[in-house]
C-alpha cells in the first residue's frame, strides 16, 4: 500500500471513530441474465458504500475478494473541493456505470478510471473545473458549463485523449427526458461517439423507455430497452441490434 493510500486509511478510520455525525450505510444488489441463442448470466454485483462527514468508502465484492472502488476525503470551502484518495479521474462523464442504481441501462456504454491522487474542484456561476493528478503520474482535466438543466463539458488527460459530453434532464408535455452523450475528439478515434435517451412518462407510473445509439470506427449500434423501477427495486431491459435481450433485476438499500 503507498503512502497516500495509508494516510486516507487512519484518516478514514479517525473520521469514523470521533466523527459525531452518524455514518451512512447503503448498498446494491443486482445480476443479470441474457437471452439469445443460448441463456447466459452475469457475475452478480454486490456493492457496500459508508460516507461520514468529509469522507466516503464504495466497495463492490468481485470473485470472493472485497474490492475498495472508491476511498477519499474531502475538504469543501463554498465553491471548491478538494479530494485525497482513490476516486474517479473527471474524464467524460463520470458516472459509476457498473453500478445499477446509477445506470438506467443494462450495459455500460463507457467506463471510469479509478487511480490514487488529488482532485480539485471548483464551480462557479455556472462554470465548473475539475482537475486530477495521481501518484502514478497520470492527470485528467474537465471544464463544464451548465445551461437549461444539462451540463456540456470538454474533458482532456495526458494520454492525449480528449471528450466532450453533455448530460441532463429536460421536462417534456408527457414526463422527463434524460440524455448523455460522449463525442471523442482524440486523434486516433475522433468521430467515436455514443447517445442514450431515458424517456419516463408521468402516466406510466415508474415505466420508462430506453434508447442509445453509438458509433465506433466502422461500426454503429442502435439499442431499445424498457426500465421499470417501484421504490428501491430496479427492472430494466435491453434488446441489442443482435437481437439478444438483456435483464438486469437489482435493488437498493
Amino acid at each position: 500500500m503507498n503512502r497516500l493510500n495509508k494516510i486516507l486509511s487512519v484518516l478514514c478510520v479517525v473520521g469514523m471513530i470521533f466523527a459525531q455525525n452518524p455514518i451512512t450505510v447503503s448498498g446494491e444488489l443486482s445480476t443479470t441474465v441474457t437471452l439469445g441463442d443460448t441463456m447466459s448470466f452475469d457475475s452478480p454485483y454486490t456493492g457496500l458504500t459508508l460516507s461520514g462527514e468529509g469522507w466516503h468508502l464504495s466497495s463492490q465484492l468481485s470473485e470472493g475478494a472485497v474490492v475498495v472502488e472508491e476511498a477519499s476525503y474531502s475538504l469543501d470551502a463554498n465553491f471548491a473541493s478538494l479530494t485525497l484518495g482513490k476516486q474517479r479521474m473527471p474524464f467524460g462523464l463520470t458516472v459509476p456505470w457498473h453500478r445499477p442504481g446509477s445506470n438506467p441501462y443494462v450495459s455500460e456504454p463507457s467506463t471510469q478510471t479509478y487511480s490514487d491522487g488529488i482532485g480539485v474542484s471548483v464551480e462557479l456561476m455556472g462554470i465548473g473545473v475539475e482537475a486530477f493528478v495521481g501518484n502514478d503520474k497520470i492527470y485528467s482535466t474537465r471544464l463544464s458549463y451548465g445551461v437549461l438543466g444539462h451540463s456540456v463539458g470538454v474533458s482532456a488527460d495526458n494520454n492525449d485523449r480528449m471528450l466532450v459530453d453533455a448530460s441532463g434532464t429536460t421536462d417534456i408535455f408527457i414526463g422527463s427526458l434524460t440524455s448523455y452523450f460522449e463525442y471523442d475528439l482524440s486523434e486516433e478515434t475522433s468521430g467515436d461517439f455514443w447517445y442514450r435517451v431515458v424517456v419516463a412518462p408521468e402516466f406510466t407510473k415508474g415505466v420508462s423507455a430506453l434508447v442509445g445509439y453509438s458509433s465506433t470506427g466502422d461500426e454503429t449500434d442502435t439499442m431499445y430497452g424498457v426500465g421499470y423501477q417501484y421504490g428501491n427495486a430496479y427492472l430494466r431491459s435491453e434488446l441489442s441490434a443482435e437481437g439478444d435481450v438483456s435483464v438486469r433485476v437489482s435493488y437498493s438499500f
